[in-house]
């Protein structure tokens, strides 16, 4: 007889301990998803005792927040220091992962290839914004003249078309562009750099679209061949 009030005790407490464990994890979930979602809110009010034991600190000059592993490398952004030198080329980097990245470009690695169209990048940031040329995302938007684009460094050069900005200088000749790419493709007139060969005759060129002109000539060749 005592038995049987006993296991119906037990089933009514069953719940009640299954549902306060389940409560208890429930709120150490959103604890932790607070933190991870809400870090870079400024907006949102985050109580030391939610992320008192996670390593993240915030810049002091701009105000955003990271690992505080990594804001060593971001605080480089704003002192102009880049100790991390290439040793092939003498191009200097602020951090080590940039110089990694900058490095595939003299080995030829390609790590990152888009599975839509198959094309090949060195770097992260380079294959993340092709990504956006096949979603047609383009969060990007020119004030001016409403434009829009799918990186920020895009905008950033389509502003100078406005303003006229000219901010890269030729050191030796003082000519100045609107784009870095420009100043580097100039500067190997000055150089006699000359790093784009052909595969076929392996005559030299200074730009890319001037090899790729002068491939032209060869296919004749190979289609008599």
């Amino acid at each position: 007889m005592s038995s049987e009030p006993e296991k119906q005790n037990q089933t009514r407490n069953d719940p009640e301990d299954s549902g306060s464990s389940r409560d208890e994890e429930n709120m150490r979930f959103q604890q932790t998803r607070g933190v991870t979602e809400n870090v870079d809110n400024p907006e949102i009010e985050r109580p030391e005792t939610l992320h008192s034991n996670i390593n993240i600190s915030s810049c002091k000059v701009c105000g955003k927040i990271f690992a505080q592993s990594y804001l060593t490398d971001h605080m480089r952004i704003h002192t102009g220091k880049k100790p991390f030198s290439c040793l092939t080329c003498g191009k200097n980097f602020s951090s080590r992962a940039g110089l990694y990245g900058h490095t595939r470009t003299h080995t030829g690695e390609k790590p990152f290839s888009c599975l839509i169209c198959g094309k090949r990048f060195h770097q992260r940031s380079k294959f993340t914004e092709h990504m956006k040329t096949h979603t047609g995302e383009k969060p990007f938007s020119c004030l001016m003249c409403g434009k829009n684009f799918s990186v920020k460094r895009s905008l950033s050069r389509h502003i100078r078309t406005h303003t006229g900005e000219k901010p890269f200088s030729c050191l030796t000749c003082g000519k100045r562009f609107s784009e870095r790419g420009s100043l580097s493709r100039h500067i190997r007139i000055h150089t006699g750099e000359k790093p784009f060969s052909c595969m076929v005759c392996g005559k030299r060129f200074n730009r890319r679209s001037h090899m790729t002109t002068h491939m032209i000539t060869h296919r004749g060749e190979q289609v008599q061949s």
